[in-house]
């Protein structure tokens, strides 16, 4: 009888652990070919998509969010998305001191920033849309 029981305690478990595992891996795989768009007060994503420099990125205005592309055959990327200002030289100081510099060349009226020392594979664009007084700092990671 009380082998029973123990066999019964097993077999609820067992699948009380299953059913969690499933949701646990629904939950988090349910993001992981999308574009993520979210704030800094949810630490969750902030801290497991937002990269470093995005991190330490100056905040230029009081009013931005974020975004994660997993890539999906393109290299992954992750923005801040600054609102109501255009006024990115804060930005261009911090990637200036972390020994960045700005390609002469544009891409579609963005700037390039890349590390010397790293070979230029981490790239980061610069955009600022006047019309919109939007400033969109993007890192793509080779």
């Amino acid at each position: 009888m009380m082998r029973f029981t123990f066999i019964r305690y097993l077999i609820v478990f067992s699948l009380t652990v299953l059913i969690l595992c499933f949701l646990f891996i629904y939950f988090i795989a349910s993001d992981i070919n999308e574009m993520t768009v979210y704030k800094e007060t949810d630490r969750y994503r902030y801290y497991t998509l937002t990269y470093n420099e995005i991190q330490n990125a100056p905040r230029i205005s009081r009013s931005y969010y974020f975004e994660s592309q997993p890539g999906d055959g393109y290299p992954p990327s992750n923005a801040i998305i600054f609102k109501d200002t255009t006024n990115a030289e804060p930005l261009r100081v911090y990637f200036a001191d972390l020994g960045y510099i700005k390609e002469k060349r544009t891409q579609r009226g963005m700037e390039m920033w890349c590390q010397p020392k790293k070979a230029c594979k981490d790239r980061f664009y610069l955009y600022v849309d006047k019309h919109a007084k939007e400033v969109r700092l993007t890192s793509i990671q080779e």
